[in-house]
């Protein structure tokens, strides 16, 4: 199960702001270039305007967020851009942190944080221990010292340490810190989040997209399946219902269902699930 593993390719660098534009960018700007060239090509430091190492953090980060694959920019990539290519609405940074937490292939490290961490007060070394006992469970056989540096990473680009020098440029480079998920005071990180803070056309894009045909989805599925919705979030069960209530009442093609205590969650149409995304931005 370790190739399924992804840790420590962002080389020690956080997403920062402006790098989702920049590659994107210096894609679109080299349309004869197959992608893969142009992050490896000789060129590559002067088109992006960065170090070597910072080229290999962007394309990773630009994979790792699922806007672009091995081939193109992808659907989500090409909203984005023509949306919010600056990410100066707060609904882009909830779309890319999700892309992230639900991406167990390649953003390993974030997936097992919200998928699989539940302790709510952990310190950096706590979080690096117990991650390698998961990857160790998962048989991976990579870099202890690898492993711990991707945590302390994470943590850093999720939750500025107070000092206040250290907190504004943190905070400066890594705009998925102004989500609040996780908070670092006194030594200790702590998860937060307030279901409020989300816009309720975000979690409808990415509910649709859990559905398999016009088969229904489970409460459990959202809380507990590979590519939960919840724990993403780190919501509860009950927390959640009640975004789905929300979702029923503004999407007419959502229909929350209970059946001998079991609550499924059913639609009635093909949900074209970016078009809840279009009208929040452009309204």
């Amino acid at each position: 199960m370790s190739n399924t593993f992804t840790i420590g390719r962002h080389g020690s660098f956080q997403l920062r702001y402006g790098w989702i534009t920049k590659g994107i960018q210096a894609i679109q700007t080299q349309k004869s270039r197959k992608i893969a060239d142009v992050f490896t090509s000789d060129d590559a430091t002067v088109n992006l305007g960065v170090g070597k190492n910072m080229v290999a953090a962007i394309r990773y980060w630009l994979m790792a967020t699922k806007v672009i694959d091995n081939e193109s920019i992808t659907e989500f990539g090409e909203f984005l851009n023509k949306n919010d290519a600056y990410l100066e609405d707060d609904a882009s940074l909830w779309l890319l942190h999700l892309a992230l937490a639900q991406n167990k292939e390649l953003s390993t490290s974030i997936y097992w944080l919200f998928n699989h961490f539940h302790q709510n007060e952990f310190s950096a070394e706590e979080a690096g221990s117990a991650f390698l006992s998961y990857a160790k469970e998962n048989n991976w056989k990579g870099s202890e010292k690898t492993l711990r540096m991707d945590i302390q990473v994470i943590l850093r680009m999720y939750a500025p340490h107070k000092s206040a020098k250290t907190q504004i440029e943190d905070m400066l480079e890594s705009p998925l810190s102004l989500l609040g998920l996780i908070k670092h005071f006194d030594g200790k990180y702590h998860f937060s989040f307030d279901p409020k803070n989300t816009p309720i056309e975000v979690i409808a894009h990415n509910i649709g997209d859990q559905f398999k045909g016009d088969k229904p989805v489970s409460i459990h599925d959202l809380m507990y399946g590979d590519n939960a919705f919840a724990p993403a979030l780190k919501i509860r069960e009950d927390e959640l219902i009640a975004i789905l209530e929300k979702i029923t009442q503004k999407y007419g093609d959502y229909h929350l269902r209970e059946d001998a205590g079991v609550f499924q969650l059913h639609k009635s149409t093909t949900i074209d699930t970016y078009k809840c995304l279009e009208e929040y931005y452009a309204a």
